[in-house]
């Protein structure tokens, strides 16, 4: 703050830093009267982190995720052993007879990885079963293979810091309730009598087995939560809060294309790491020229601007070619020259003639023998591509994000000054964002506009936002001036002084894009000069 000296005499200063779920701490004042009060009611939406990586929620949806008591003729499971994680939580299994312990009633809901942490005992592998599918884990050589079914993949992995536990991990595509059974076995699959170590079961959406939550009888959630506000550093060394328009991901698999329709292609999950930082990504080979994966019954509606985005990265394919296909004649293409080693998301869009079933298609006729990753696949209603909304077997949306602050306590009345800090706005069509008696209107062309509410004046000319721009909106008595990027950029007359304002508010409803990076607002109308230093890019 002392490189703005400006900001000493500001009611309410807004820098994206701290912040909780539904809330966005001001600077000033610093008694929580200043702070902003933030929604968006939905898990569904994603930010780019401070380390560059895809960040959004996750859970564990297994109750009592580390409750395995059993006493029976068939095993006998107790509590108190040293575990993977430095804790006396881990169970000792001890199997009495050639038979399966289970954890039951687990809700699969799409693409969902079971996962949980196991040592060797007496015995050294284990075998699990849930709804016809099966995967055997080594807990010696630290290897797992597929043992029936039509699993997406498993994955077992060494837990850092230790030499002897793993955990182990099956990725399922179901739409059911199923029992996950675990057999302990011998080195050579046999069902005989023995020991294993178990800790720590999860059930989350997904290719991977996120951080563990611990669950007792509800489900426990973490990362990008319910109305947590997105600060966001996309192309950034310093956060700004990201808010969007509601938009939804009309593709139901964006991470797992195998859970698509496939024509003369393979798709299997390797150990490439995704932007998300994870190794859930498809890796799309061609088994023939007339390839492609379609994602069928997409509902267009006739003009109406949709996008279509994806991380891609290549492998050996000479070109990547994605086609939107509305069901009849018409069609657009995309073919991309993919970066070979690094992940780039592309994007295009397209607006149909009819309202109509129609169609997306990715690796469309890709030679045979030719492969490259996909993450992230989306295709929402708009002109431009936004935040990444996962999906997991439906399509899914995010609500519009909606920001505000009370300002009643701070005195303001026909002279204040409002400055805004934005970048990278995107809107379509018009909508209006009150701030109470005043409103700032966003126009198509990313154009702001501020007026007064119960006369509709028009209190300032449009104001162009480019990739990073700075406004101070000046209102006296007399007159509202405003200073867009370090210069005079208009001054209007007031026919009638411009009443006092109770709160500010954002709201971005369907159609406005805005990368706030800082919000202040003064009691008082600055002056020219300190208006110009202030909006200095």
């Amino acid at each position: 703050m002392a490189q703005f000296p400006l900001i000493d005499q500001a009611s309410l200063v807004m820098i994206p830093g701290a912040y909780k779920e539904g809330k966005i701490y001001s600077q000033l004042p610093t008694d929580g009267s200043g702070d902003f009060t933030y929604t968006r009611g939905t898990d569904t939406a994603t930010r780019v982190n401070e380390n560059g990586l895809i960040e959004k929620g996750y859970e564990n949806t297994l109750l009592q995720s580390n409750n395995w008591a059993q006493s029976d003729s068939q095993y006998e499971i107790t509590g108190g052993e040293a575990g993977y994680d430095g804790t006396n939580d881990a169970w000792l299994v001890n199997k009495l007879a050639a038979a399966y312990f289970s954890k039951d009633a687990l809700v699969l809901t799409g693409v969902m990885t079971i996962s949980f942490y196991a040592k060797a005992g007496s015995l050294d592998r284990i075998f699990v079963f849930i709804g016809g599918d099966a995967a055997r884990f080594d807990l010696t050589n630290g290897t797992a293979v597929s043992a029936g079914g039509n699993s997406v993949s498993q994955n077992i992995e060494l837990v850092s810091g230790t030499t002897d536990w793993y955990r182990c991990s099956i990725v399922l595509n179901k739409t059911s309730t199923q029992n996950l059974l675990i057999k302990p076995q011998n080195s050579s699959n046999q069902d005989v009598t023995g020991t294993i170590y178990i800790q720590d079961a999860q059930l989350n959406q997904g290719l991977v087995a996120y951080p563990y939550l611990e669950t007792t009888t509800v489900p426990v959630y973490a990362g990008l939560t319910d109305n947590m506000p997105r600060l966001d550093y996309t192309d950034a060394t310093c956060p700004s809060l990201l808010l969007e328009p509601s938009r939804t991901n009309l593709i139901k698999q964006s991470e797992w294309m195998g859970g698509l329709t496939l024509q003369e292609i393979s798709v299997d999950v390797d150990n490439t790491v995704s932007p998300e930082g994870y190794a859930n990504v498809s890796k799309i080979t061609s088994l023939n020229i007339s390839s492609k994966i379609t994602n069928s019954g997409i509902p267009y509606v006739a003009g109406t601007t949709y996008t279509f985005s994806a991380w891609v990265k290549n492998i050996d394919a000479s070109t990547v070619q994605f086609l939107w296909y509305d069901g009849s004649s018409n069609r657009v293409y995309k073919e991309n020259e993919v970066n070979t080693e690094t992940f780039t998301r592309i994007s295009f869009s397209f607006t149909p003639s009819n309202t109509i079933s129609g169609q997306i298609q990715i690796a469309r006729d890709l030679p045979a023998g030719q492969s490259f990753y996909v993450y992230g696949a989306q295709l929402e209603a708009g002109s431009y591509p936004t935040s990444y909304i996962p999906t997991y077997g439906s399509t899914q949306t995010r609500g519009a994000e909606v920001m505000t602050s009370d300002t009643s306590s701070f005195g303001i009345t026909d002279e204040f000054t409002l400055f805004i800090d934005t970048d990278a706005v995107s809107v379509e069509g018009t909508l209006l964002n009150a701030m109470d008696d005043l409103r700032w209107y966003v126009q198509l062309n990313n154009r702001y506009r501020f007026y007064k509410t119960s006369d509709r004046i028009y209190i300032s000319n449009n104001i162009t936002i480019d990739d990073r721009t700075k406004i101070a909106l000046k209102i006296t008595a007399s007159e509202c001036k405003t200073f867009v990027d370090g210069v005079l950029d208009s001054t209007i007359s007031l026919t009638t002084p411009f009443a006092s304002f109770d709160s500010i508010y954002r709201n971005t409803q369907t159609k406005l894009k805005d990368n706030l990076n800082q919000i202040l607002l003064f009691p008082t109308a600055l002056t020219d000069s300190e208006c110009i230093a202030l909006t200095t890019i």
